[in-house]
């Protein structure tokens, strides 16, 4: 076990603990703070000599001043360098990274630039600037501060094998009618309008789907959560919420073992919409990816949700904090970690064929080709819309999941759950 001494009132202190916590979860060591210098095997204090080093600036300048913006502290890589010096500091850039610090903003300051639907852009982070939105940096990171200060000896370091975490968003049930009807129009398939009319008369859209995407996934031997929204009323910056209500809901449960809360974009809170639920849960994603920090995680802890699968970029897929595993976030006001894991959104449909356009027969290699970039310290959290099952609209993307799906056969990648991953990863 590694003892480690942290000079105690700093603004680094709580953050340094934090993410030394976070490396030693990583690694699967045991760690121990202590108030005595004397018995530590690493000593952070700025007043010691003997001091491993700390970059008091960055910290007062993130914790004391409330200075987010990547353009401050990342000049010319996507790392803080230690004062007067060209040595990266390992430690407080993967604080910054895996907290997603890029995206704060700080009370009375001014708002953050946002998308047309209120999300902080793909366009305006730290990976599209120095191009890593599909590098785990984080992890890279806290090996470099493991191997620079020879944190492995005596320690067994074995490396977790990837896994994934499958789920679907159930935006829309009936949408098929109009969007499949309106696809069939234009390629002259009067066929498929009727067929399309017959399903609706008959309570049987094209994109009531659920069963489907259950049997699918129980062939192949993998378990995934759907996120069901909970309302109906139009939210802010017109986006649609849900399509169906809660007895159509409630019916398809019977097909479905595990099911989180998809929040809309509604003014309504968390405990409102849970109430609205035909079921009980502790798991959520943000409707359209729309949050903004830190108040998005704020609201995830009052309502004492357990899991949330929100934090991923629309327009690229990737790591938008730069971190492969599962983790609770830091909570700047408590000054200690957020009570619920938060686990990053990596792939989803949509960033592939709307955002960046990616040719549809080229889909499944995309995904496949970013699964073996990281064969361990990962949980790949892909997400495939119950839409993106069908014919019509968004015919050979089924085809294209399959793929995907025999790929983790065949490699041996499982499949977690949301309660593997909170008892995993939901614990000092």
């Amino acid at each position: 076990m590694k003892r480690i001494y942290i000079q105690p009132e700093t603004h680094y202190s709580k953050p340094l603990a934090y993410i030394l916590r976070i490396l030693f979860r990583n690694k699967s060591w045991p760690m121990a703070l202590t108030t005595v210098k004397a018995e530590a095997d690493l000593v952070f204090d700025h007043t010691d000599p003997s001091t491993l080093p700390i970059n008091v600036p960055f910290w007062d300048a993130l914790i004391g001043q409330k200075v987010y913006s990547h353009a401050v502290h990342f000049k010319q890589a996507p790392h803080l360098v230690f004062p007067d010096s060209n040595e990266p500091d390992w430690l407080g850039t993967a604080f910054y990274m895996i907290n997603a610090c890029q995206e704060y903003t700080a009370d009375g300051a001014q708002a953050q630039v946002t998308d047309h639907y209120g999300r902080f852009p793909f366009e305006n982070s730290y990976q599209k600037r120095f191009g890593v939105i599909e590098k785990n940096l984080v992890q890279t990171y806290l090996d470099n501060f493991a191997a620079a200060h020879q944190l492995s000896a005596g320690m067994k370091a074995k490396p977790r094998p990837t896994r994934v975490f499958l789920s679907h968003d159930i935006d829309t049930i009936h949408g098929s009618f109009l969007q499949d009807g309106k696809w069939a129009l234009k390629k002259g398939r009067l066929d498929i309008v009727m067929k399309l009319v017959m399903n609706e008369v008959l309570g049987n859209p094209h994109w009531k789907n659920i069963d489907k995407i259950a049997q699918l996934h129980t062939a192949h031997d993998l378990k995934s959560t759907f996120f069901w929204l909970a309302t109906q009323k139009t939210g802010t910056n017109g986006v649609k919420n849900g399509d169906y209500d809660s007895k159509e809901l409630a019916s398809l449960l019977k097909f479905t073992a595990s099911n989180g809360l998809h929040k809309s974009c509604y003014d309504a809170g968390f405990q409102e919409e849970l109430k609205m639920l035909p079921f009980e849960t502790k798991l959520n994603r943000y409707h359209f990816l729309k949050f903004g920090l830190p108040q998005g995680w704020n609201d995830l802890e009052s309502a004492q949700l357990q899991l949330d699968a929100s934090l991923g970029f629309a327009e690229h897929y990737g790591f938008r904090n730069s971190y492969g595993l599962p983790f609770r976030p830091y909570n700047f006001v408590t000054r200690s970690a957020y009570q619920f894991v938060e686990v990053p959104l990596n792939v989803m449909d949509g960033t592939l064929q709307r955002y960046m356009g990616v040719p549809l027969k080229q889909t499944a290699t995309r995904i496949i080709d970013f699964l073996d970039q990281h064969p361990t310290d990962s949980v790949i959290s892909i997400l495939w819309h119950n839409t993106f099952f069908t014919q019509y609209k968004y015919a050979g993307y089924l085809e294209e999941y399959k793929k995907v799906l025999l790929h983790l056969q065949e490699r041996g990648i499982q499949s977690i759950t949301p309660q593997e991953i909170i008892t995993e990863f939901g614990n000092d």
